[in-house]
């Protein structure tokens, strides 16, 4: 068996993009966590509640974060965590500005008249310094009198407000560097969802239910007789077919989407068998028609010793679109591994094919 080298293809890492860590031996490879729900998150809890006040009355607060518009990433490579945002941020303010003796004997009640607008930030990155920021204030009423809170918004929240912000960047490194890097004898590839497969007996009193939807109760030819069942998916995938085929049978590109080498991959051939993602996924090639018809005999490590799924990839070019369907048919998936399974295929097959190659956007 052969253990081939890492060797990556050229790629544009920027597309590289992980929901959580994933196998990245000495922490070497380029690994990249989107987290734009996670900023969107803390700038509301630290910009929201920003406030500031005068004697006469006149006072300003931050109400809410309207709006998040751009990319946020954290990225590690050669042990290396470092943080790439541009973001665009409008924030909504409310506030108080003292009654004119003029509105109040026209009738007004109170003190005071209550006051909102807006505050656009139009570009808040990486490398913005604290003085760089500009901020754009608007209130939502062409009345003059307003204009005091404007004012005010202006002179006393927006310094707040550039120290907040410059604090972003080391948040997000402090935040998400234990998803990044791996210390050592840490094993990512553990990552894959454990699933309880059922026994014989336990589905023999499922189908005893009529409620219970039924499944296949075939094994494997060569493994042990278990309760299984099949799976289906279908995929769209912006790219030829004979690039989506190599993408499952050059070792250089699984290692790019797996985001390690391959632990065995003796070759793209009938019998050549494969471990990869730390051995947590292992099987052999069993029929290939380039660039249409993949078929493998495929197995996770925690399913019973010996137990092989049959797993058919077909390719379907559409040249009027330019994109290529992944029609995928998954026999002799054990019964009760079903999501867990078909949860893993998806996280770290689909989506990260996508975001490594280019090839789709991620939903």
């Amino acid at each position: 068996m052969a253990i081939l080298p890492l060797q990556l293809p050229s790629l544009d890492y920027s597309l590289w993009s992980i929901t959580m860590a994933l196998h990245n031996p000495n922490n070497w490879h380029w690994v990249n966590k989107d987290v734009r729900n996670w900023t969107q998150d803390y700038l509301t809890t630290q910009l929201v509640g920003t406030k500031a006040s005068k004697d006469d009355g006149t006072s300003a607060e931050i109400s809410k974060l309207l709006s998040m518009e751009g990319d946020v990433d954290v990225s590690q490579r050669k042990g290396k965590v470092i943080t790439i945002f541009d973001v665009r941020l409008q924030l909504e303010y409310s506030g108080k500005v003292p009654l004119k003796e003029s509105e109040k004997a026209e009738g007004q009640e109170g003190d005071t008249k209550d006051v909102s607008g807006t505050i656009t930030i139009p570009e808040v990155a990486h490398d913005t310094e604290e003085d760089e920021y500009v901020f754009e204030v608007e209130v939502y009423s062409s009345d003059l009198s307003k204009e005091p809170v404007k004012d005010l918004v202006r002179k006393e929240i927006t310094p707040q407000l550039r120290q907040k912000l410059q604090k972003l960047g080391p948040h997000l490194i402090s935040e998400h560097r234990k998803d990044l890097q791996h210390p050592a004898g840490h094993d990512a590839s553990a990552g894959f969802s454990r699933s309880k497969v059922m026994s014989s007996s336990s589905v023999a009193k499922q189908n005893d239910d009529p409620k219970s939807a039924s499944t296949a109760t075939a094994g494997a030819a060569n493994g042990p007789k278990i309760n299984v069942t099949t799976l289906s998916d279908q995929q769209e995938f912006r790219t030829e077919a004979a690039q989506l085929y190599e993408t499952f049978t050059d070792p250089q590109r699984i290692a790019a989407f797996t985001r390690a080498p391959p632990k065995v991959f003796e070759g793209a051939k009938e019998g050549g068998k494969f471990e990869i993602f730390g051995g947590n996924v292992s099987g052999e090639f069993t029929k290939l028609e380039k660039p249409t018809l993949i078929e493998q005999k495929w197995r996770l490590a925690q399913w019973p010793q010996g137990h092989y799924s049959t797993l058919k990839f077909k390719f379907e070019q559409n040249d009027v679109d330019a994109v290529t369907v992944m029609v995928v048919n998954w026999e002799g998936v054990p019964v009760g591994s079903e999501i867990d399974t078909r949860r893993n295929w998806e996280t770290y097959y689909v989506e990260s094919i996508k975001r490594t190659f280019g090839f789709g956007t991620v939903l």
